[in-house]
């Protein structure tokens, strides 16, 4: 059976479910508002159904507009990936490759990482997905992505882990902070301390769990930043102390003023690993990114 719609009319939907009004969309489409109100009526016309209902110059969608608009969404979305991938095979790039970084991981080697790729990879297109960074797990389930950098101690019997190398927790304070006087610092001393925290989401195997709940405190006050590149600025502004993976903490240090210090007593082990899919793990483009990934991130430990 032939559509009724076409690509362009899809496209009016979802400006105007993007943007929210007549004029906007009209300017995002960079058509005059009366074209657009002509678009709109034979779209209604060719379904036979109205699609938004007209209030003080307003258009609220109806059942059937809304509808419409979610198959424009999701036509449209993989019509531009469609497109977008026959660019990159046009290019000589054969495969895509996810890769989606925990909270804590630096983003200051990536740079480094896909020079190397496209050195040694050129058929490998490599995207970095940091927005998963609070539960790449998740997102490896979601197929989201193909693969993460994570740390800590991780069971999930349904993914495959590549281990990479054993970190440990450290304590992270600006070059002007007294504590840059101490050889280590002890769990107590961040009870009288404004702590910078990526989330505030108490985690298993976290600094939550290893140091404040092991020793049951709390610092006086926590700042949520939400990035790690956040998260040292503040620090290096001396506005708080952190703790933090001692490989990603001293990528920091490269770039920011900050200090590092080991925490007083036993050792606070984080794992860092690679993770995928068991079905991502078979494919040989993600094989081949790994051992990339892992001759590179063994350098900078």
């Amino acid at each position: 059976m032939p559509t009724r719609l076409t690509i362009r009319q899809l496209q009016m939907i979802r400006a105007l479910q993007q943007a929210g009004s007549v004029s906007a969309a009209a300017q995002q489409l960079q058509v005059s508002q009366s074209a657009l109100s002509h678009r709109i009526r034979e779209a209604e016309r060719l379904l036979g159904s109205d699609l938004y209902l007209r209030q003080n110059k307003r258009l609220i969608p109806t059942v059937t507009g809304e509808r419409v608009a979610h198959a424009a969404n999701i036509i449209l979305d993989e019509l531009e990936r469609t497109e977008q991938d026959i660019g990159q095979l046009q290019a000589g790039i054969e495969r895509n490759l996810r890769f989606g970084l925990h909270t804590y991981a630096s983003s200051l080697w990536l740079p480094i990482m896909m020079q190397s790729v496209a050195e040694q990879l050129p058929q490998i297109s490599v995207q970095i997905c940091a927005d998963i960074s609070l539960n790449p797990l998740n997102a490896l389930r979601n197929n989201d992505i193909d693969m993460a950098l994570i740390s800590g101690h991780v069971t999930a019997p349904d993914l495959v882990f590549t281990p990479l190398f054993d970190d440990e927790l450290v304590a992270v304070m600006s070059a002007d902070h007294w504590w840059t006087n101490q050889p280590s610092i002890q769990a107590s001393a961040f009870a009288q301390q404004t702590y910078i925290a990526h989330h505030t989401n108490p985690e298993t195997g976290r600094e939550y769990d290893l140091v404040f709940s092991a020793n049951q405190i709390l610092p006086s006050r926590v700042i949520r930043a939400g990035m790690s590149e956040a998260v040292m600025a503040m620090v290096e502004a001396n506005l708080g102390v952190t703790l933090m993976p001692a490989w990603s903490a001293c990528c920091y240090a490269e770039k920011f003023a900050i200090q590092i210090r080991p925490l007083a007593g036993e050792k606070q082990i984080l794992p860092w690993h690679l993770a995928c899919t068991k079905q991502s793990a078979k494919e040989q483009h993600v094989q081949d990114f790994a051992i990339i990934a892992t001759a590179l991130i063994s350098s900078y430990t």
